[in-house]
């Protein structure tokens, strides 16, 4: 028997590809720490990485290819696993010049001044508080930051340097009070602020998201100014990132949150009287390597008409139109897992910042070069699509023995080239169009459940034709043999199209639209079990993962399938330390008035 190799970094990264619209930056350090990224007005790209023993601010100039390093000052004074678990994120404050960040590793907020290179300290009052996200507030004047693991919301007096904290409560039902608003080790993770000057925070640990109300607050207390919100239907939920857009010319707000335990980006309206009770599952493509893609921090461009995320673990970048619904995703040119969960979009909004961990790349997507694909799906619209057609159905609705049919239009544009493309008619396309395949993806983390679909034509030559109609027939499986349950319910299935770029054939554009759809069937026997197997995925492409064990400990895909388990244990684990330390302190300080 042969001994099982060690998994190292070079099972993460084992390629590098070349990509038309992404453009990738090897640092100037050798140890992994990458985290935070932003940009500032000149269009420069700044980013934060932090080890136990150090943290470092990093300028990249792009045009001249200049890194300056900014060493962080002070002493570590919380455990690596903090460290590791609050990832350092950044803000370009443009009134004052200045580069605000947040530093685990010191438990400090810190502030670098661009023009003299000084950093300055401030110290967050909660030991070990894990800051995490850090965002500017609306009129300027202060900071506001999350306590990944200090369960805390704060924000910093820009003038005074003054830090109030504020904790914060997650959902009644994400608790495990018998209905009581749980009020520790939420893990307040990222925060932004919508139009009207609410701030809202994604509860990583208890499944909810946060609406604060900031000039409501009270120091210290936890009910006054905050109510948290979690998903209507008992679904796993671990929101991550955020982004709140205006659209319909204003009159609503829409919602956007990463699901990092799945595959998902949750949409919903914004209005509290709605906010995650009605929403729609932006399902990414299936990952090569990993269980779930995992997608992460979440930017908008300053219109609000266009979202963008890096999946964690489907190695790609991603983009909702919030016009449109349509979303696209890019492969990564490093991979086959390049990390990448921390992004920033330029002030412009030409460009997608994003950095990689286990390469130790930082990189961006050239929003400027179009993707001359477009996949409609007449007929059926979701709840993001901001079009008003009263012909319009809202729901496609499958019945056993009864199929439907799916028109799906694909449409090219012969001028949706680039600028090197546009002055050469010879230069071929950003994508190769002669090939562009059809198939369905989402509906959940198994993939399509109890459905057997065809396309028709399943591949189609865009390169002949502006405009190319196919149909995706979908029928319910039948259930003679008892072999699987189907349950009704209202789902989301993606309707995906994919092309190779032509600067290396092995990298995928993605285009895909959601539709929703209502699986209307008898309720199964009471006295019914269910198998003990989940739904096969119909669905043929190359994203299939080889299945060697769940535990397997040998290969790069059984570390990745357990990864986030472990990652669950190790949280579990550390909110159990927690615990234990205050049923300690408070042993103590009730010690002397028992005696």
């Amino acid at each position: 028997m042969v001994n099982a190799q060690p998994i190292t970094l070079k099972d993460m990264v084992t390629y590098e590809k070349q990509s038309n619209f992404i453009k990738e930056f090897k640092i100037p350090l050798t140890e992994r720490g990458l985290k935070g990224i932003t940009t500032d007005t000149l269009g420069n790209a700044w980013f934060y990485h932090s080890t136990f023993n150090s943290s470092t601010i990093v300028r990249l100039e792009p045009i001249v290819m200049k890194f300056t390093q900014y060493s962080v000052p002070g002493k570590t004074v919380v455990d690596n696993a903090i460290i590791n678990l609050a990832g350092g994120q950044l803000v370009f404050d443009n009134d004052s010049n200045v580069v605000w960040f947040t530093d685990a590793r010191t438990n400090s907020i810190g502030k670098l001044d661009v023009k003299s290179g000084d950093i300055q300290l401030v110290s967050i009052p909660t030991p070990k508080a894990g800051p995490m996200g850090i965002v500017l507030s609306p009129d300027g004047k202060s900071v506001w930051f999350a306590e990944i693991t200090g369960n805390r919301i704060a924000n910093l007096d820009i003038q005074s340097n003054k830090i109030i904290e504020y904790p914060v409560i997650g959902s009644a039902s994400s608790s495990n009070n018998n209905g009581i608003l749980n009020n520790q080790d939420n893990g307040p993770t990222f925060l932004t602020f919508d139009s009207k000057g609410v701030l809202w925070v994604t509860l990583s640990y208890s499944s909810s998201v946060l609406r604060v109300e900031p000039w409501a607050l009270v120091p210290n207390s936890s009910t006054m100014g905050m109510s948290p919100f979690t998903l209507a239907k008992s679904e796993t939920f671990s929101p991550f990132g955020i982004a709140v857009v205006d659209y319909k010319a204003g009159s609503q707000q829409r919602m956007y949150v990463s699901d990092h335990g799945s595959s998902r980006i949750i949409s919903t309206d914004a209005g509290p009287n709605l906010l995650l009770q009605s929403y729609l599952s932006y399902w990414t493509s299936p990952s090569q390597v990993y269980p779930t893609t995992l997608p992460g921090q979440i930017v908008a461009d300053k219109l609000g008409k266009a979202i963008y995320f890096p999946e964690h673990g489907g190695n790609r970048i991603a983009k909702i139109n919030v016009d449109s619904g349509q979303m696209t995703e890019y492969d990564i040119p490093t991979g086959p897992l390049s990390t990448a969960l921390f992004t920033a979009i330029s002030g412009d909004g030409k460009k997608v910042w994003f950095t990689e961990w286990a390469s130790n790349k930082i990189a961006y997507l050239d929003t400027t070069i179009p993707v001359p694909l477009t996949i409609q799906v007449p007929g059926y619209y979701n709840i993001n699509n901001n079009n008003n057609n009263n012909n319009t159905t809202m729901l496609l609705v499958l019945k056993r023995n009864a199929p439907k049919i799916l028109d799906v239009v694909l449409k090219t544009d012969n001028n949706n080239k680039t600028a090197l493309e546009a002055s050469s008619p010879s230069t071929p396309q950003s994508l190769l169009l002669n090939e562009v395949g059809l198939s369905l993806v989402g509906m959940g983390e198994s993939g399509i459940a109890g459905i057997n679909y065809t396309a028709q034509p399943q591949r189609i030559d865009m390169e002949k034709n502006s405009t190319a109609n196919s149909q995706i027939a979908l029928q319910v499986e039948n259930d003679e043999n008892n072999s699987r349950i189907i349950r009704t319910g209202q789902y989301t299935i993606m309707v995906r199209a994919t092309a190779l770029e032509n600067k290396d054939n092995n990298s995928l554009v993605s285009l895909l639209y959601p539709v929703q759809i209502m699986l209307d069937v008898p309720a199964p026997p009471i006295n019914q079990q269910q198998p003990q197997q989940t739904y096969p995925n119909n669905i043929s492409n190359n994203y299939q993962v080889p299945v060697n064990g769940f535990f397997d400990f040998t290969s790069l895909g059984g570390i990745l399938r357990i990864f986030p388990l472990l990652v669950a244990i190790g949280l579990i684990a550390y909110i159990v330390y927690r615990r234990i330390e205050r049923s300690r302190k408070t042993t103590q300080q009730h010690r002397p008035q028992e005696r």
